[in-house]
């Protein structure tokens, strides 16, 4: 999806479909010299292309990370708000496309959750704000989805800027579940790493190195790619490039000055996220 403005980047993309079938698409939009990113939906049509992008979800904190959860004919959108407030999972109004209440799911601030069911339970995924929000992984669970959940006995279970920190849902193949991940080594949203989970209890966690997933060095999103989500025949991927606005950093520098209890950092190259839509074929 190319972008049209400068200004504004789209990251953290979710893909889904629609009870209706339609391929829809929630991301994290953010402008140049604000603070605060919030909840946008697309819709995707191979003849018409992308619709333009309608804000769902916005309050003046910083949301990111959408997550799309299905279940018993409910749609379940996790924001994460790590920043700003608890981590809260959002009711999906598929027929109005609205998210509805929220319920606190932890009072944690977990960055890029992420939930897995098997074992008969809810396996939550997340680093925490911090020191180690890039590195240490920490592992949650409940018998609800809802809650409430209880911190693994090896928290955090890993510990490298490489690998840990969530990148998209879980997805299973051939009986294997694999957990996207991302690199964080020099830069983060350097690359992606695809996990192989190998054991998962109450007690005990261990997963390997499937493959890696880096940016196209030739292509024009080339800086990095950090988020990876599938649905059906689809994929989607995010991906950044550097764009110099020292005035707007300036101005977003300022802003953080008058707002208090901020965990954010400044920077002064600015990145711009975009992300890429492919079909992919699958085979039987």
């Amino acid at each position: 999806m190319p972008l049209n403005n400068i200004d504004t980047s789209y990251a953290d993309p979710c893909i889904f479909y629609s009870n209706k079938g339609e391929v829809n698409i929630l991301a994290e939009e953010f402008t140049t010299g604000e603070l605060d990113g919030r909840i946008c939906l697309f819709k995707y049509d191979k003849t018409k292309g992308f619709s333009t992008p309608e804000t769902i979800l916005k309050n003046g904190t910083h949301f990111s990370y959408p997550l799309i959860y299905k279940e018993n004919n409910k749609s379940h959108v996790l924001v994460e708000n790590a920043f700003d407030g608890p981590l809260v999972s959002y009711e999906y109004d598929e027929v109005r496309e609205e998210i509805g209440d929220g319920k606190v799911i932890s009072n944690l601030p977990i960055l890029d959750a992420t939930i897995l069911k098997a074992q008969g339970k809810y396996w939550l995924f997340g680093t925490l704000l911090g020191n180690g929000r890039f590195s240490k992984l920490h592992i949650y669970y409940a018998d609800n989805f809802s809650g409430p959940y209880k911190a693994h006995a090896a928290n955090p279970v890993k510990n490298n800027l490489n690998g840990s920190r969530p990148a998209g849902n879980f997805f299973e193949v051939d009986g294997c579940i694999y957990r996207p991940s991302q690199n964080c080594g020099a830069y983060y949203g350097e690359s992606i790493t695809i996990n192989k989970i190998l054991k998962l209890s109450e007690t005990e966690f261990a997963e390997e190195e499937y493959m890696v997933i880096k940016a196209n060095n030739n292509g024009e999103y080339n800086m990095g790619i950090h988020t990876i989500n599938a649905a059906g025949n689809y994929i989607v991927v995010d991906g950044q490039k550097g764009h110099f606005q020292p005035f707007m950093q300036l101005i977003r520098a300022v802003k953080r000055l008058f707002r208090k209890n901020k965990n954010k950092l400044s920077c002064v190259a600015y990145y711009l996220h975009s992300f890429n839509f492919e079909e992919y074929a699958v085979a039987c």
